[in-house]
Order: structure tokens, then C-alpha cells, then sequence
């Protein structure tokens, strides 16, 4: 084989390459680019309402981009806490099932708003900055089975009592309560059947990855509840390199489906792991077994779940918040913020965004052949031309190859 046939037959193979691995791969960069701008600063309805205008903006700006059918969900709270209005920002990407009775829907949850005192970038700027992820990789993707749900949730650091969320479940001041009453359960019964819900991974504080020794603690009665792991918690020496997916026993089948999904992807950092708690109670719970467990279950969205009757399935996906590390201090204070951030801490993010997003993709059938490669949500002028540019490099080469190789006459 002549030199100009190996060249011109290496451009062949790496191009085979460049195409043969463009799957779209979670960016560090993009979640890092997320978390210092519009998930950087309080987004408080009185400390800070300009901040938390300008992260709904970007939601729905991205959510629009993606190609996402897009609902912005205004409420008004609930009547014992008629000053607490918000905004839900949702996001379908709608499968072949779609409008049917056979549709079996999944879907991402994240709340936006902060607590007053806190830029909250772990909490709950982390989720939000994987969901936005999540959802800019899904819809590069041609072919799906199933309905896929994207919910930016407000007023999820409104508090609210056991007792109020278990006997006035669609009455509560929080954005998830009326996203579930007011959206989604009209949402499913659209077809005059009910389509299945398969369940709502609610990404709350996802970041905070410290593998010291002893930094990480626990809720009260965790080691008499939850004693073969807290025994295994005991023998890591109470490292903080782990994720924790609470959730109750209806969601067995999709926490197997994560554990295997975080096993088969080999991503960094290589020593995190993931724990399944299960919380036995199933069902509905009572305001007696909502009060028991109310550290765990009432800590996130998933609230709004696990109290309507019949049971939503919900997975509360946390690294234990204010449980570990720097988070004992920062919690709901103001050094929650993007000083904080790490690549450790990035590539544990980009880990379990990778880890739910493959999961989901398993959940709602996408067919992974027709997704095209996605680095970068960057648009506009200059980020278009780089690309065009970039498309263009194999055609450009591949001229001079040609020119290079063929004889010419002087």
C-alpha cells in the first residue's frame, strides 16, 4: 500500500471513529456553565425575585430550544397560604404512545427556587443543572416509545407540616402539589383510560461528593430503621462518596434499573456509589408514618407524590443536603455557592445525571440509534459557525488528501 493510500485510508478510519462514537455524552462544562450563571444566585420570590426570574427565563428559553412542548403552570398556592404564588415550568417530549392509553410515562423533576439565604448551587442548583442536561440529550433523539416529562418545580423550600401534606394532599403550597393535581393527573386520564405513570426521579442536592471519613451523618432512628446500611455506612468510615435513592417499595423495579445503569457506566470519580433506601411504608402513608419518616420523605418533591391516593410512584435522587461535608454548614446559608464547586464534586454531578438519564432513556424505550451527538447548549452566530466549520474539517482534508495525492503536470 502506497504512503497516499495509508494517509488518505487512516482519514477514513478516524472519520469511521468520529461517527462510529457520537453518542451524546453528559458535559462537565455544560453543568459547570449551568451552575455559574442562572443556577448561581438566590432565586427567591422576595430576596431575590430577579434572580429567580431570570433562572425561569432560561428554563423555558432551553426547554423551547430543545423542541420540548412547552406549559408554564402558574399557581397561586394553596388556601392556607394564599401569598406563596408560583411558576411550574413543563416540558414533553412526547413518544409514539403518546395520546394513548398504552403510553407509560416517565419523568425528571428539579425545583429552581432557593431559600432566601442561599445562592443554592448544590441545592437545588444541581438538579437543575442535570435535568436541563438530561433534557438537551434526550430530545437529539429521532425515535422514542414512550412520553418523557420535564418538570421545573417552584416553591419546593416552602415548608409545610406532615399532617397538612397527608390530609390536604391537593392543597399544599408547594409547585409540585399542583403540578400533580392540577397537571399531571389530567395529563394521564387525557385518553379517557388512564396512561401508567412509571415514576418521577425528583434530583434534589446531587453534587456534594466528599470521600473523606467521617463527614458524613445521618437523620435520627436512620441506624434503627435502616440498619444493614447504616452498618455499611459504618464500615466506609462514614464517607461521603455516595448518592442515595430514597424511595418506597412500589419503586423497586426502577431503582434496579439505576443500580445497574451506575454499574455498566464506567464514569469518574470511580470510588462514588450509590445506596438504595427503602422506606417501609407502602402506598399512601399515614400522617403517623409521614411523621415518622417526614426527614426523609417530606425533605423533597416526591411529597407530593407519595401522599395522593392512588400512589405516583417517586425517587428522591440526594446526596443527604445539609447530612454531609461542607453542606452541614452551607445548608440554606450563603456559602452554597459556586465556590464550592470542585471537579471531583462536577464528575460525581455528571456521574448521576448520567446514571438517571440513561435510565430514563431505558424507561421510555428510546431508540439510542437515532440520537445525534450533543456537546454544547451554546447558540447564536459564533457558536453556529464553529460547528459549520467543524462539519466542514473531514470535506477540507479530505480535498487536500486528493490534491496531494494525485499527479499533476507542470
Amino acid at each position: 500500500m502506497g504512503s497516499c493510500s495509508i494517509v488518505q485510508w487512516s482519514f477514513f478510519s478516524l472519520l469511521w471513529l468520529q461517527i462510529a462514537t457520537g453518542t451524546s455524552e453528559v458535559s462537565v462544562k455544560n453543568l459547570r456553565e449551568s451552575l455559574e450563571g442562572p443556577f448561581g444566585v438566590t432565586r427567591h420570590q422576595t430576596a431575590n425575585p430577579a434572580g429567580k426570574a431570570a433562572a425561569r427565563r432560561h428554563i423555558i428559553a432551553r426547554f423551547e430550544e430543545y423542541g420540548l412542548d412547552v406549559t408554564v403552570q402558574n399557581f397561586n398556592g394553596s388556601t392556607g397560604a394564599p401569598d406563596k404564588p408560583g411558576t411550574n415550568i413543563i416540558g414533553v417530549k412526547r413518544g409514539k404512545m403518546n395520546g394513548t392509553s398504552d403510553d407509560r410515562i416517565v419523568a425528571v423533576g428539579a425545583h429552581y427556587d432557593t431559600f432566601a439565604t442561599t445562592p443554592g448551587v448544590d441545592d437545588d442548583g444541581s438538579g437543575m443543572a442535570a435535568m436541563l442536561e438530561m433534557a438537551m440529550i434526550m430530545t437529539s433523539c429521532t425515535q422514542q416509545r414512550y412520553t418523557v416529562i420535564f418538570v421545573a418545580f417552584d416553591n419546593e423550600e416552602v415548608p409545610v407540616s406532615a399532617t397538612r401534606a397527608s390530609n390536604t394532599p391537593c392543597d399544599i403550597s408547594r409547585g409540585a402539589d399542583d403540578f400533580v393535581c392540577s397537571w399531571l393527573l389530567p395529563f394521564l386520564n387525557t385518553t379517557g383510560r388512564p396512561a401508567e405513570f412509571q415514576g418521577i426521579f425528583m434530583l434534589e442536592t446531587i453534587m456534594n461528593y466528599d470521600p473523606r471519613p467521617n463527614v458524613q451523618t445521618l437523620p435520627a432512628g436512620f441506624n434503627i430503621f435502616f440498619q444493614p446500611l447504616y452498618q455499611k455506612l459504618q464500615a466506609a468510615e462514614f464517607s461521603g462518596n455516595f448518592i442515595t435513592l430514597i424511595r418506597k417499595p412500589e419503586e423497586e423495579e426502577l431503582v434496579a434499573l439505576v443500580n445497574q445503569t451506575w454499574e455498566d457506566r464506567a464514569k469518574e470519580p470511580v470510588g462514588a456509589v450509590n445506596h438504595d433506601v427503602q422506606v417501609p411504608v407502602p402506598g399512601k402513608p399515614s400522617v403517623a408514618e409521614t411523621t415518622t419518616f417526614f426527614d426523609l420523605v417530606g425533605r423533597s418533591d416526591c411529597l407530593s407524590f407519595w401522599v395522593q391516593d392512588p400512589y405516583l410512584r417517586c425517587v428522591f435522587v440526594t446526596d443527604s443536603a445539609n447530612y454531609r461535608g461542607s453542606m452541614q454548614q452551607c445548608y440554606h446559608k450563603s456559602c452554597d455557592n459556586v465556590t464550592s464547586i470542585t471537579p471531583d464534586k462536577l464528575n460525581f454531578l455528571a456521574k448521576v445525571t448520567d446514571a438517571i438519564l440513561q435510565t430514563t432513556m431505558k424507561l421510555a424505550e428510546v431508540n439510542a440509534d437515532t440520537c445525534t451527538k450533543v456537546t454544547s447548549a451554546a447558540t447564536g452566530l459564533h457558536g453556529t459557525w464553529f460547528i459549520v466549520m467543524l462539519l466542514s474539517l473531514p470535506a477540507w482534508i479530505w480535498s487536500i488528501l486528493q490534491y496531494s495525492c494525485t499527479p499533476h503536470v507542470i
